[in-house]
């Protein structure tokens, strides 16, 4: 698919940026040289480290599979961390701790917020958007993050 295609584009361009002389292969002193420009300072340990964790074969660098499979992973943590996200936040609005977020459970997050304007109509609306159904009085966790990913 051309999404595929657009993201290895993406990464072989990356990967270019760290590989400066061409080599077909990035060393320590290419990540340290890119690090030190991201503003981030980094140790000889460090930069071994993480040449440790990426350098698959232990050729001492690179290579553009290995770079993906690391870009890989790390977008693999950030869909982690933004799950985490929206099911600590849907944890926070579910007050009765059902599983489930209702009319009543965002009637007193929004009096939490402050928010004193927003009607019991208007809530019911929201759980009508989660849920698909004016039937269902409340929300499961994919219905709500189904939601918030729309916004």
């Amino acid at each position: 698919s051309s999404g595929i295609n657009a993201e290895y584009g993406e990464m072989k361009a990356a990967f270019r940026i760290f590989d400066k002389k061409k080599k077909g292969a990035i060393t320590k002193g290419d990540i340290r040289r890119v690090l030190n420009m991201l503003g981030q300072e980094a140790t000889t340990d460090e930069v071994e480290e993480l040449m440790g964790e990426i350098d698959v074969d232990g050729d001492g660098t690179i290579s553009l599979g290995e770079f993906k499979t690391m870009m890989e992973r790390l977008m693999e943590t950030n869909e982690e961390d933004d799950r985490q996200l929206l099911e600590d936040t849907f944890n926070e609005f579910d007050v009765y701790g059902d599983g489930l977020i209702g009319v009543e459970d965002l009637i007193v997050v929004f009096r939490k917020l402050g928010d004193d304007e927003v009607t019991k109509e208007e809530i019911e609306q929201m759980i009508i958007d989660a849920t698909g159904t004016p039937r269902r009085k409340k929300a499961t966790f994919e219905e709500f993050k189904a939601v918030l990913k729309g916004y």
